[in-house]
């Protein structure tokens, strides 16, 4: 149920993220909003990860960096090179997923 609950919010949040940045279109508070969303779908990715025992890198991974941009939108905060590390992140979850679906 988690996952399925984190997959849901993860594809909101693209699709929405999406579409605001085609339509050039703003909402009141879409920084926070869409913070949210990716802060939620990562929280119950990884809480669903630690239940079934870890079974993808790739879902810890993207998990985490959910959390981590999520987290630095919400709380306002950043840390030396974060920019870096949350690339690097989302490059490794992308191969991981990748990789996994072969």
């Amino acid at each position: 149920m988690l996952r399925v609950t984190g997959l849901f919010l993860l594809a909101f949040w693209l699709i929405l993220q999406g579409f605001l940045s085609l339509t050039r279109l703003h909402l009141p508070y879409e920084k926070s909003v869409l913070a949210v969303f990716a802060f939620t779908a990562g929280l119950a990715l990884l809480l669903d990860m630690f239940r079934s025992r870890l079974d993808s890198m790739g879902m810890l991974l993207l998990s985490i960096w959910l959390l981590l941009r999520g987290s630095m939108t919400l709380f306002h905060y950043s840390f030396p090179y974060s920019e870096a590390v949350t690339a690097c992140l989302a490059i490794a979850a992308g191969l991981f997923l990748l990789v996994k679906r072969k």
